[in-house]
């Protein structure tokens, strides 16, 4: 398990940077505002989607539960919300209580490794910027697929770094804060989904959009640094913000990407 997300002064860095809903955003400019962003990546994700209050969808890696509350208002469907992080799972039931949404969304512990759950029970299976944090990423396609029905859908949008391009004191940085040898490529991960039997239908590489977003969310925390460094320590602050620094060079230089996915079980 990742640790790094049930520290408490990282809890809070993410909430006060990325705000309740810590994913890669669509872009239609460089003014445009991260959480319009996020927004809209999360409509163009759904866009394909056959959902109705009859769909059950299977979210994992949840994180704040933004995507679990877009999806149940969108929709109208239920939601599963699963995470390993049980701050984030406590966030985001806090987040979603008292909310017209809070009676069709579900927040679980799962590790997407392993699901508790019978087979072919979902419409649809929903991995947004989570895969990246495996260790065994085809095991985890495995499970997604075990899970849904005949005629379900997989989405997966993902932080994808390009192990082809990066040096080797860049492979190491993204081992160390990723804790897994296991660096993908895109086309890896196409392959990684028809392997698990899935049926491929969309692929899009949404590359200049890890740059622009990479860029405001360091942005954003080199302008709240004043601010942030009375309630979260100097340690957790500086690593982030070289952490983060450190991936728009890779996004700008095109070694760190943005993906998205969309596969069916036949």
């Amino acid at each position: 398990m990742d640790l790094h997300y049930e520290d408490p002064d990282v809890d809070l860095l993410y909430n006060r940077i990325w705000g309740e809903d810590i994913h890669y955003g669509i872009y239609s400019g460089e003014d445009d505002r991260i959480e319009d962003a996020t927004q809209r990546a999360k409509a163009v994700m759904a866009e394909p989607l056959p959902l109705s209050p009859d769909s059950v969808v299977l979210e994992v890696g949840c994180g704040y539960g933004a995507t679990a509350r877009f999806l149940a208002e969108r929709f109208g469907c239920r939601v599963v919300a699963t995470n390993i992080s049980k701050a984030q799972l406590a966030h985001a039931a806090r987040s979603t209580a008292g909310t017209p949404q809070a009676a069709l969304i579900t927040f679980e512990e799962a590790d997407y490794h392993t699901l508790p759950y019978e087979n072919n029970l979902f419409d649809c299976w929903w991995c947004q910027e989570a895969l990246v944090h495996s260790p065994d990423k085809a095991q985890v396609l495995a499970e997604a697929y075990r899970v849904l029905k005949h005629g379900g859908h997989a989405v997966i949008s993902d932080q994808i770094f390009r192990p082809d391009r990066l040096d080797p004191a860049e492979r190491a940085a993204v081992r160390a804060r990723y804790h897994t040898d296991s660096i993908a490529g895109p086309e890896d991960y196409a392959v990684m989904i028809r392997n698990a039997g899935f049926e491929l239908l969309e692929h899009r590489d949404w590359q200049e959009h890890a740059t622009i977003h990479r860029r405001k969310i360091r942005d954003r925390l080199a302008e709240l640094i004043p601010e942030l460094s009375g309630s979260i320590a100097p340690e957790t602050l500086r690593r982030n913000y070289d952490s983060w620094s450190a991936w728009v060079t890779l996004a700008e230089e095109k070694k760190l990407g943005f993906d998205y996915y969309l596969a069916h079980k036949r």
